[in-house]
């Protein structure tokens, strides 16, 4: 019996001891639960902080645009879904890859450019002609840069020359001041060209070597630069006394933009020294008769002073050639333009296509000199060949084509 009881207490007190062990574990269970939940939101806190700020960054830069050929190469290294062994593990060997440009080079094109006309112009500011020579590159020209246009003259039978400061690398107007009465003048250009500038990774255009350098045209007047005043000796009245001219004058006035004529009706009307005619010039006007000297005398004829210019200008009798004072028509060539492609009908619409453009002289407009944007006596360009033929009357030369 006193073994039992023995064995009870000691069950009694193992009892108490697991009791006691519940309960403080019942108190301390709410606040490590309380603890970790603690460290998992903020675990969270964080995780999500960082995704956030790699969605930022994502937006603010967003990843490289795939090249057209990686779908190729990602086919060719994808693994089979069959389950086999993947073929390239263990036999291909690694991918190389060579980009090829396709594109090929554009042909260039540099045709012979044209003297298309020369005009006459009469300065009514200046009071002087002058010639206005424009010219056109060709419209056949593609994918080229004109680098520089050299523009040449000829006076009379002379040899061409290179017109000294031209600069011009397109269509021209050149405005020859340097010109005088009574010559006839020419004029050719050549013009130099290189391949046009292409973007980069595009091949340069080709220009065959031969078409970096062409010469256009030429071009010549057949009548002469018209002088300002012509006086045409007829006969000498009172030689014994003070001489007078019986004759004609002939004048341009530039203020009116026309020719003047003058004649004598008989001895009466003879002009005598110091006779002045001609437009105003500084309140006198322009031309006046200097000195009458008969034929009898070696240095006969009549001396003209011009107030404008400043020269003297001497007429004879026997003088059966002068230039004339009028003005000439235009001096042109033919610059034809060649055919437009047809435009495509644009889907939808109705109607008849519209036809190609027919080839055209192009003809310069002729503006005063005053207001026109051209290349003036000055500035000048080089040489160029072929002879244009010419009409009767040598006002046309077509030929050029």
């Amino acid at each position: 019996m006193a073994d039992s009881s023995k064995i009870k207490q000691k069950l009694d007190i193992v009892s108490y001891a697991v009791a006691a062990v519940l309960v403080v574990a019942a108190f301390a269970l709410p606040s490590f639960v309380s603890s970790a939940g603690s460290a998992t939101r903020e675990e969270v806190r964080m995780r999500l902080l960082e995704l956030g700020m790699k969605v930022r960054e994502a937006n603010e830069y967003p990843s490289p645009e795939t090249p057209q050929w990686s779908s190729e190469v990602s086919a060719l290294w994808s693994v089979s879904s069959s389950g086999e062994r993947a073929s390239w593990v263990t036999e291909n060997k690694p991918a190389s890859l060579r980009l090829w440009n396709d594109i090929p080079a554009a042909v260039a094109a540099h045709a012979s450019g044209g003297v298309v006309s020369i005009e006459l112009v009469r300065d009514s500011q200046k009071k002087s002609p002058m010639l206005r020579v424009t010219g056109k590159l060709s419209s056949k020209n593609q994918h080229i840069e004109v680098e520089q246009i050299v523009l040449e003259k000829k006076t009379g039978a002379g040899e061409f020359k290179a017109v000294e400061d031209f600069e011009s690398v397109e269509d021209f107007i050149y405005e020859d001041t340097d010109v005088l009465p009574g010559q006839t003048y020419g004029y050719r250009f050549v013009s130099s060209a290189v391949p046009a500038q292409v973007a980069d990774g595009l091949p340069s255009p080709i220009l065959d070597a031969a078409a970096m350098t062409m010469s256009s045209n030429e071009l010549l007047t057949e009548n002469p630069v018209p002088l300002d005043l012509v006086v045409k000796v007829g006969s000498y009245a009172d030689e014994q006394l003070e001489p007078k001219l019986l004759g004609q004058i002939l004048y341009w006035d530039y203020s009116a933009a026309k020719k003047v004529t003058l004649r004598t009706r008989g001895p009466d009307g003879a002009w005598g020294k110091g006779f002045a005619f001609g437009e105003d010039h500084n309140g006198k006007p322009r031309f006046g008769i200097r000195t009458i000297v008969p034929e009898k005398v070696k240095s006969h004829g009549v001396t003209i002073d011009d107030h404008l210019t400043g020269k003297k200008i001497v007429f004879k009798k026997e003088t059966t050639s002068l230039p004339s004072v009028d003005s000439w028509d235009t001096v042109e060539s033919a610059f034809e333009v060649p055919d437009k492609p047809e435009e495509p009908e644009e889907p939808g619409k109705t109607g008849a296509a519209k036809g190609t453009a027919k080839p055209g002289t192009k003809k310069p407009v002729a503006k005063p000199a005053s207001t026109e944007k051209t290349v003036t006596s000055g500035k000048k360009p080089k040489p160029a060949g072929e002879t244009p033929k010419k009409r009767p009357g040598g006002r046309k030369r077509p030929g050029f084509e």
